[in-house]
């Protein structure tokens, strides 16, 4: 009898929504007051820990309750089992792990390391030494920025007599000994190096990474169970589970002619990291200084280069974006004013004392915002004209005798001297043209718009053709998208998953992906519709909204590694399943509010609900597990309390809530549809609001501070009274018409 109570769904459910509230609260505090703080209060509070113990407790209780378990529960004790593992994995981690930082000099010797937790500062010997013979870095073409540091070490173990090298790099750990070792940081002085490595034994590892395996075999065995009690086609289930894989006249005479333009676009040019086209160098310049794709209609090569051969006439027009109505006011510019000239704004005193601040404070760890963040970014825009002005930006001359050496300017900047150099242009440079002229984004949304409308007038007509013609939209749609990111992928040499833009063009092809595969499974007309509308929503913000969607270097971190190609797909397509399922909880909500008779359709658009909840969820953990193996490898922990890592473990806390929920009947239709829709915004959380809300954590590479937040407010405010007027429309249907479901479904909200 004990054990049954303790086994009670109803404790599963409110432990989980515990947790998921919980450590949504403690990314707040690590925002607030640093992640020390966070982790003292919170994460390794004894009353955290009492709740993890309680969660084990219950699940074990719960799989001794369901004894004997037979083969209908397979899915039940693995995925059971595997949290019990994980948990017990993570409390070895916490208890036993030993690590912590050992700084190499070049030319020396270490056989010890600081250690750090909860017994910081200790000195730990090594049975071996480790020798530092060199430490690497490799930077990006024509930059400073590092691409890749790495230490060259000598295991010296006089114990049992071995001597070898090693490389220890960023993606790439020595382990030796029980112990691993990764690059972790790097101090230099103008004699020598140092390399900080990061040392660690983590016994509690094998155990969780065991628990990953077994608990992505147990929730796809689940699925398959439910699709096998609900009779749908068995072929779905294999499909489901594959998925987890310019201004005046005299202006314009200083621009080139339209053939020359042309020929100019062609010129090779290292910016940031690599060679381009200049084409590609003057689109960014022009979007990034006057905050327009183009500037009085001029070409942004011709205006780049008109920049560079007569700074003397640019300098004085108005094209600088201000960025913000409060710091022109307050460094004096007339009112109203959007843009102002390179010699006004650099000659501005206000302006100069703001970026002097600005620059304190970031020297002092503290967040920019307010003034000190628009002078920030208003002096990132001004050094951009300020290169082109001056001409040091206009390195077009390859070093003589090393092919990724740095770039140089021509000793003549000219136009009839570019045009000399831009002759023979590249096979790789033509190809990034084409990508520029043909802009995949814009394509594919306004050829999915066609596919939603088409979509639209099948499902009112519901005449065959139309259907046929939508999903040709859809596919083409689809085919756009891939050729954009096929391309993308072999311009920068690597998948283009590092930053916003990148990640939505993923989230658009994702929900595509996986509409093509369900619809050629279930033929059913509101998956072409919901993902035409869907991949339309997603890749015309992506090409309409100020997003800077121009190739970057990449972190270290983020380079030679496998793990970004299949942890980074694996979450967005995630996402692109969950987003299609709320959607349809929309859609449900919406059908009770103006179409109540329709009862029919609640209960397909909470079938489907449901299916997506359950897929996207598997999505979701696999994306997890990746990332925490690609964690471990890079850094030594597979598991940070980063705020991301945490928002994504919320968000499948709270589908897992709802999943459990629903399949005990304490949730109806109604319930799990809002609740989805709330889960939804943990996801929204995790990809907006930690880099935009939160801006702490070690997963911000490309993204940054923005006004996006006061966005996400408003849409939040309208989804409260949407949900709202669904209940009391809800509410209403049920007392008239008898509720939302059919004989057999639950009636509780």
């Amino acid at each position: 009898m004990l054990v049954r109570r303790l086994a009670s769904m109803k404790i599963a459910v409110t432990l989980l929504v515990a947790l998921l509230v919980v450590m949504g609260a403690g990314t707040i505090v690590e925002s607030a007051r640093g992640s020390e703080t966070a982790s003292r209060l919170v994460y390794y509070a004894w009353w955290f820990q009492a709740l993890e113990a309680a969660l084990a407790i219950n699940v074990l209780a719960s799989i001794v309750d369901h004894w004997p378990w037979g083969a209908r529960r397979t899915g039940f004790l693995f995925t059971h089992s595997a949290i019990v593992i994980i948990l017990a994995g993570a409390a070895v981690t916490q208890f036993l792990k030993v690590e912590g930082h050992m700084p190499i000099w070049e030319g020396e010797t270490s056989t010890q390391f600081t250690r750090e937790g909860t017994r910081a500062g200790t000195i730990v010997p090594l049975p071996f030494a480790l020798n530092l013979t060199a430490f690497e870095i490799d930077t990006y073409p024509g930059t400073t920025r590092p691409a890749m540091f790495r230490s060259r070490v000598v295991v010296l173990d006089a114990t049992n007599g071995k001597n070898f090298p090693a490389v220890i790099q960023m993606n790439q750990e020595l382990s030796y000994g029980g112990w691993k070792f990764f690059q972790s940081s790097y101090h230099q002085t103008e004699a020598r190096d140092q390399t900080i490595l990061a040392v660690a034994k983590d016994p509690g590892q094998p155990i969780v990474f065991f628990g990953y395996a077994l608990l992505l075999i147990g929730m796809v065995t689940v699925l398959g169970t439910r699709i096998s009690q609900f009779r749908i086609l068995g072929k779905f289930a294999v499909l489901a589970i594959g998925l987890a894989l310019c201004g005046s006249r005299a202006l314009a005479a200083t621009v080139p002619d339209p053939a020359t333009i042309e020929a100019l676009k062609r010129l090779p040019v290292q910016h940031d990291g690599r060679v381009m086209p200049l084409d590609t160098m003057a689109r960014e310049a022009v979007w990034n200084v006057t905050g327009q794709t183009r500037w009085q209609g001029l070409d942004p090569t011709g205006l780049v280069v008109g920049w560079t051969v007569a700074p003397d006439e640019w300098e004085h027009q108005p094209l600088v974006k201000i960025g913000s109505v409060a710091l022109a006011k307050e460094i004096g510019l007339a009112p109203g004013a959007n843009h102002a000239t390179f010699d006004e704004l650099a000659r501005n005193q206000k302006l100069l004392g703001l970026v002097q601040q600005a620059h304190a404070a970031e020297q002092a760890g503290r967040k920019l915002s307010g003034s000190l963040a628009a002078a920030s970014k208003l002096e990132e825009r001004l050094n951009w004209m300020w290169g082109l002005l001056t001409k040091t930006s206009l390195t077009v001359v390859p070093h003589p005798t090393d092919p990724t050496g740095t770039w140089t300017v021509p000793p003549v900047v000219s136009i009839d001297a570019l045009r000399q150099l831009a002759a023979t242009p590249s096979a790789a440079i033509e190809r990034e043209l084409v990508y520029n002229a043909a802009r995949p984004t814009r394509i594919s949304w306004i050829v999915l718009l066609a596919g939603t409308v088409l979509a639209v007038l099948a499902m009112r007509t519901e005449k065959r053709w139309l259907d046929v013609a939508s999903l040709v939209a859809l596919v083409a749609g689809f085919a756009v998208m891939s050729w954009g990111i096929g391309t993308r992928w072999s311009l920068a040499g690597r998948i283009p998953a590092s930053n916003m833009y990148e990640s939505l063009l993923f989230l658009a092809w994702g929900v595509l992906f996986f509409a093509l595969i369900v619809f050629a499974v279930l033929r059913n007309r509101l998956v072409v519709l919901n993902a035409a509308a869907m991949s339309t929503l997603t890749m015309a913000l992506t090409d309409l909204l100020p997003i800077d969607g121009f190739i970057h270097p990449v972190a270290p971190v983020l380079a030679n590694t496998a793990w970004l190609a299949i942890h980074v797909p694996i979450i967005m397509v995630s996402y692109s399943v969950l987003a299609l399922g709320v959607l349809f909880a929309h859609m449900q909500i919406g059908i009770g509010l103006f179409a109540p008779k329709r009862q029919d359709l609640v209960a397909r658009m909470s079938d489907l609900l449901y299916w997506y909840i359950h897929i996207g969820s598997i999505l979701l953990i696999a994306g997890i597990i990746t990332g925490s193996i690609w964690a471990s490898s890079s850094w030594g922990r597979y598991w940070g309390w980063d705020p991301k890592e945490v928002w994504s473990l919320v968000a499948f806390l709270a589908y897992l809530a709802v999943l459990h929920a629903r399949h005990q009947r304490y949730i109806g239709p109604f319930a799990v549809a809002s609740i989805s829709i709330a889960a939804f915004w943990m996801i929204l959380m995790t990809y907006l609001g930690v880099n935009f809300v939160l801006t702490a954590g070690l997963h911000s590479y490309g993204f940054g501070g923005s006004s996006v937040v006061n966005g996400m407010v408003a849409v939040a405010v309208v989804e409260i009274v949407f949900v709202a007027a669904g209940w009391v429309a809800y509410r209403r249907n049920e007392r008239t018409i008898g509720g939302p479901g059919a004989p057999g479904r639950p009636s509780v909200a």
